[in-house]
């Protein structure tokens, strides 16, 4: 039943099977993963392939050789709406194979756009601030065809979202301190990055404004406190435009 629903939304058997072996496993070697699914290597390779390419399997490197992971479930909602089939009937079943080697600490890689919208979309799950910094200018038209989407809900939640952007976008953080729940500032000309880190909850995300961005997701609670804490120090000492008419840290938030 598992596995003909997963086909049903876009997966094929062997990416199917790919991907539950995964969510039992845990982080694993192809060869592992191939001796759970008994299917030939290249096969398993080629499936992990695709799941990468749709979000919901990551890879990491230890000493030297690579290990699959499945994403949280939730990820196959994207995929989902794609399809308009409804997959909730087996979320509980997913989620009981994911949660039995669920580990407190762990890290997934991904790229493109949609990886980004993906990794916006599951911060709004913590209900909690959300901090970003190190943003680079070009960010907001990379996403442009998502982003007010993602602040209109994120604000509808009363989630808090601090940004700290690299100094040449002012018209951008005049832009974001008019919004609710909603604060912007900038860093001195010294600072210019592509990595923007973005926290929130547990998670740590860093996101590299390349043609095709790059994701790192860390999800560890002590990580994620460590870059709370700097994030708090660099928002000391990054500064407001100087025609901004937000000069306190919760000028524009509405009394609910």
């Amino acid at each position: 039943m598992k596995q003909e629903t997963l086909m049903e939304i876009g997966m094929t058997k062997n990416e199917a099977e790919v991907y539950l072996a995964l969510l039992e496993l845990g982080s694993s070697s192809i060869g592992e993963i191939a001796n759970k699914c008994k299917i030939h290597r290249p096969n398993v390779y080629d499936s992990l392939k695709k799941l990468m390419e749709k979000g919901i399997v990551s890879m990491i490197t230890k000493n030297n050789s690579k290990y699959y992971q499945a994403s949280d479930p939730a990820m196959l909602d994207n995929l989902l709406k794609e399809k308009g089939i409804k997959l909730q009937g087996i979320m509980p079943e997913l989620y009981t194979l994911f949660n039995m080697k669920k580990t407190r600490s762990f890290a997934n890689v991904y790229e493109g756009i949609g990886a980004v919208t993906k990794i916006l979309d599951g911060m709004l799950k913590h209900n909690d601030d959300i901090l970003v910094y190190g943003i680079p200018k070009v960010a907001p038209e990379m996403v442009k065809f998502f982003i007010m989407n993602f602040h209109k809900r994120r604000i509808e939640q009363k989630v808090t979202m601090k940004h700290i952007y690299n100094f040449n976008a002012m018209e951008r953080i005049n832009f974001l301190n008019k919004m609710p729940y909603t604060e912007a500032k900038y860093m001195p000309s010294e600072v210019d990055s592509l990595v923007a880190t973005f926290v929130c909850g547990d998670e740590v995300s860093l996101i590299i404004w390349t043609a095709n961005p790059k994701i790192i997701q860390i999800i560890d609670i002590d990580t994620a406190e460590s870059y709370r804490q700097y994030f708090n120090l660099l928002w000391k000492i990054a500064k407001l435009p100087e025609n901004s008419g937000k000069r306190k840290a919760k000028a524009n938030q509405p009394s609910a």
